[in-house]
């Protein structure tokens, strides 16, 4: 019989794009903005900063991954190891990624009720999805993930054993496949600051901004949409 932990880490690596989505709508119905007065803007600066710096992450992973790997079926895949270049510092650095910028968008939301559910969910999830990733992992490279998991941490970085990227970076792999993580993130600030403005100020000040703002980055992520269509039309 499979390990109970590993069928549920199958399970949430499945559905991992749509399980925060429930507690996303929770936090908007449960939780309202606390009014935070002076220090609003630096709130604001601390969360999107810890946001992008977590977009970074995935972008590294990515850019840098093998092909095959770091993608987003629904279900376990890869094609190769990756354990250069970011890789060597952690082995999941894309889950961190993700862990930074769903917490940063709820610091700027300003609720700590807030963010202690959604890191707990975060961390309950990436749990048991990080089991399921080791054990297909070692059932498919058997010594040599064993060797790599040996040396690299499963979460806390370490620099002392960096190895460099075996592999050059591929911009245009980073913007096929973040456009759905950056477009999903810009959507969830633009929401947040919304809420957050109208629960201190009972008012939008500037609305046509967000409308423009939305409009373009709507745009933006169709046009990468329709070109990587085209690209895969062409192959």
């Amino acid at each position: 019989m499979r390990n109970w932990k590993i069928n549920i880490g199958n399970f949430f690596f499945k559905y991992r794009s749509f399980t925060p989505i429930p507690l996303i709508l929770g936090v908007f119905l449960l939780f309202k903005p606390v009014k935070t007065g002076k220090i609003d803007f630096l709130i604001d600066i601390l969360g999107i900063s810890i946001s992008i710096v977590g977009e970074i992450l995935r972008i590294l992973a990515v850019g840098y991954s093998f092909t095959g790997t770091s993608g987003r079926e629904s279900y376990l895949r890869a094609d190769n190891l990756n354990t250069s270049g970011i890789y060597s510092i952690t082995r999941n650095p894309l889950y961190i990624g993700n862990f930074c910028i769903f917490t940063g968008l709820i610091i700027v939301y300003s609720n700590f009720l807030a963010l202690g559910t959604f890191v707990f969910f975060l961390f309950f999830q990436y749990y048991f999805i990080i089991l399921a990733e080791e054990n297909y992992l070692l059932s498919k490279y058997g010594k040599s993930y064993n060797e790599y998991r040996s040396r690299v941490n499963r979460i806390l970085p370490s620099f002392g054993k960096y190895i460099p990227n075996r592999n050059r970076f591929d911009m245009q792999k980073v913007i096929y496949k973040e456009n759905d993580s950056v477009f999903n993130m810009l959507v969830m600030l633009g929401i947040v600051l919304v809420i957050k403005e109208f629960n201190n100020k009972e008012k939008i000040a500037n609305p046509i901004f967000y409308i423009m703002a939305g409009i373009l980055l709507f745009g933006s992520y169709i046009f990468v949409k329709i070109q990587k269509k085209k690209r895969h039309t062409k192959n």
